[in-house]
């Protein structure tokens, strides 16, 4: 046919329902790279199989089948090396990605097709649940778009060979292939457009039920979806020891984000809590080991915490209040198991209050595990202060000193007498004890005025460096106190652990924390971005009135006090650049998507009401307006103007009228000619010469003629060259008369 390329024969159809296949494989194996390092390898080697098989498919189609079938029988032994370490989840991960290597590049029969649609969809939604990351997303919509088209492929083909698809030869479809360019263009623009429509249709529904139907937790409910993360990616852990907090420094991704709604002043520099360690020993903290146990026995959860504290509360669902600042925090995966907060607050809501353990003593909230998804938190009611409430009364401890036994454990605590431990040494005590004699210069000091004299002093003998290297040991043993006394350079940890133990020297109860400082402040979307690169660690002292006060001896750090400086929220120095960009939208991925829950699904319901509502009384108050002004044109009276607007308008109206029908093409088909495939004239012609067929009127034999010869010009119109056709334009009116 003259105009038209030549349509995708069987085996044109074979190939490319292959090719969806295995590109659709790729795309739910890629979903892998988002997971720790148990998967990515076997994700690897089937990511690059499946694209070497894309690039070379006649290489792939000439493999002798015994290949496939030994590969088939080795899954087994692959897999059960992961089941015999009790790596349940890997194994699971990865039998599936060799199931999908396996189907993805043989699958002919209809039923080999279901089975690979249903491995990719639950290997990607696996990885899609373990991570909730944007690319899951996007990965997500990439599968749903292939999958719909390898499964309508599937089916022309089986249809356009008459139900014997799955007896093609796959040598004889793979013997002609002249290559995927030259493939795609022998397809057709309908096709591509007609897919485009269903993709956005099933869009369209997939949106309509994701905001409609009822939340479910799946992953409280399923014990399949849950995978520990194999170690914490910044190493806030119970324990921490010189320069760990500086390595995490190093590292630039993001480890939390913090979108601010409520509120119009924000910390000039804020301080993300994470955990206090109060046990010292040779240049390293800890959590004493009452604390310690104190956290993993879940002794205080959030249903008892009002022992400690009677003006804070713990909930799984936001207050009502709205005059309160909200803070909600976006944990990433494998960050910590303690979530950071900034300061003390009024109210902590958690998803799974059962999965929180709180230290009350270090004001640590705890999770049950190094969450490897994730997580979302609230903080209502911040306080921007320095201080944080201390807790004076340890009689809550007795309940920990007893062992299974309920008999004293031989193993007593040292709290809270350790929050004055000093190296053992007797060289590193006299050393301290000399530099805190020369900081007091014989006066009395509060804590707060002694470690606001510290901070200066060490501002004074150090400078500050991310690198630093510890003078050999000499007859002060302690790391700490060797640091002091050679008056090197050093980091945040050294700052911060010479004023903790010098404040305990001078009588005072102190401890180190750990967390992030300061962050990035993201305009695209408007929330706080911390990076691991803004580890930190500072002090907090005991100023014997009942608080624990913030200091930051690291130098630029500024002095003690007990209201921070506070700016407007949003005139932060912004991040621009495209990462600022794209982190925005991983942001927007978790605000909409991931964190929608049962209470944003009802603030959607509101909004979609409170839409139609004021749509319809918009178009109410539109066709009320628009009966007055033509009843009040009708009812008035006829002057010269009105006469001559009406009757141009009906002129107007007829002229249109008689020159769509002297066109060859009617409106409603000129526009619809660019979606459609073909010559529209062809596509009109054929449309009346099916209605001629279908029509069978008796008429005299002068109209039977004329008819005959209309059906001619509209056969040549249809099946001829365009030299030799008439005037579309006449042969079209003249068929509407005859036809």
């Amino acid at each position: 046919m003259a105009g038209q390329s030549p349509k995708l024969s069987v085996n044109d159809l074979f190939r490319v329902k292959w090719l969806l296949g295995v590109t659709m494989a790729m795309v739910s194996v890629s979903s892998l790279f988002n997971l720790g390092s148990h998967t990515k390898p076997p994700g690897a080697v089937c990511f690059a199989v499946l694209a070497i098989s894309v690039a070379f498919p006649k290489i792939y189609s000439s493999a002798p089948k015994i290949i496939w079938k030994l590969f088939a029988f080795s899954i087994v032994p692959m897999v059960s090396m992961d089941v015999l370490a009790k790596e349940t989840i890997p194994a699971l991960l990865n039998l599936n990605t060799w199931l999908v290597l396996y189907r993805g590049l043989n699958h002919q029969k209809r039923r080999e097709e279901m089975q690979l649609v249903l491995l990719c969809l639950f290997l990607l939604v696996m990885a899609g649940m373990l991570t909730n990351s944007l690319v899951f997303g996007v990965q997500l919509l990439l599968y749903t778009g292939l999958a719909l088209a390898f499964l309508t492929v599937g089916t022309l083909l089986n249809s356009k060979s008459q139900g014997a698809s799955e007896g093609i030869d796959p040598k004889e479809a793979w013997k002609h292939h002249e290559g995927w360019l030259r493939l795609s263009n022998r397809a057709r623009y309908r096709n591509l457009a007609v897919g485009s429509a269903m993709f956005a249709s099933l869009l369209g529904i997939a949106g309509l039920a994701f905001l409609f139907i009822p939340r479910v937790d799946v992953e409280d409910r399923v014990d399949l979806f849950k995978m520990n993360a194999v170690s914490s990616q910044t190493a806030f852990s119970e324990s921490v020891k010189l320069g760990e907090v500086t390595n995490i420094a190093k590292d630039n991704r993001v480890a939390l984000r913090v979108d601010v709604s409520g509120r119009t002043y924000v910390p000039a520099m804020p301080y993300w809590r994470v955990l206090a360690l109060d046990e010292y020993e040779d240049g390293g903290f800890s959590v004493s080991p009452v604390l310690k146990e104190m956290i993993e026995l879940k002794q205080v959860t959030p249903y008892n915490a009002i022992r400690f504290w009677n003006d804070r509360w713990f909930a799984d669902t936001p207050s009502q209040d709205v005059r309160r600042d909200r803070w909600t925090f976006f944990l990433e995966p494998g960050v910590s198991r303690f979530l950071p907060v900034l300061g003390s607050f009024r109210q902590l809501t958690f998803f799974d209050l059962d999965k929180v353990s709180i230290g009350p003593y270090e004001h640590a909230f705890s999770m049950e595990e190094t969450p490897s998804k994730m997580v979302s938190y609230q903080l209502e009611g911040i306080d921007f202060s320095a201080t944080i409430p201390s807790i004076d009364s340890y009689r809550h401890l007795q309940d920990v000193y007893l062992d299974s036994k309920n008999k004293r454990s031989e193993q007593e605590s040292d709290f809270p007498r350790s929050l004055r431990d000093l190296p053992m040494d007797s060289a590193s005590r006299e050393y301290i004890d000399s530099v805190v004699t020369e900081i007091r210069q014989g006066m009395p000091m509060t804590p707060i005025d002694f470690a606001a004299r510290a901070t200066e002093y060490l501002a004074s003998t150090h400078g500050y460096s991310l690198s630093s290297t510890l003078p050999p040991e000499s007859e002060i043993k302690d790391p700490v106190a060797r640091w002091m006394d050679a008056g090197l350079d050093g980091h945040c940890e050294f700052f911060a652990s010479s004023l903790v133990l010098l404040s305990r020297a001078a009588g005072f109860q102190s401890r180190l924390v750990v967390g992030f400082k300061g962050g990035s402040w993201n305009a695209f979307e408007n929330y706080y971005m911390v990076r691991n690169s803004d580890a930190h660690a500072w002090v907090e002292i005991n100023d014997g009135q009942g608080n624990w006060v913030r200091v930051d001896p690291t130098p630029g750090s500024g002095l003690p006090t007990a209201a921070p400086q506070t700016v407007v929220l949003g005139s932060q120095v912004a991040e621009g650049g495209s990462s600022a960009y794209v982190d925005s939208l991983r942001m927007l991925w978790y605000r909409r998507i991931v964190n929608f829950d049962e209470q944003a699904q009802k603030e959607v319901a509101i909004q979609i009401k409170d839409f139609l509502l004021a749509y319809l009384q918009i178009a109410e108050e539109w066709a009320s307006k628009g009966v007055k002004e033509l009843y009040a044109w009708i009812v008035a009276p006829w002057s010269v103007k009105k006469f001559v607007s009406t009757t141009a308008s009906l002129i107007i109206a007829v002229l249109v009228l008689l020159y769509q029908r002297n066109l060859a093409l009617n409106y409603k088909e000129l526009l619809a000619a660019p979606f459609r495939r073909g010559n529209p004239i062809r596509r009109k012609a054929s449309k009346l010469l099916k209605k001629s067929e279908r029509a069978k009127a008796d008429i005299s034999e002068d109209l039977s003629g004329r008819r005959n010869k209309v059906i001619s010009e509209l056969q040549r119109l249809r099946f001829g060259p365009k030299e030799s056709w008439n005037d579309p334009r006449i042969v079209f009116r003249e068929a509407r008369r005859l036809l």
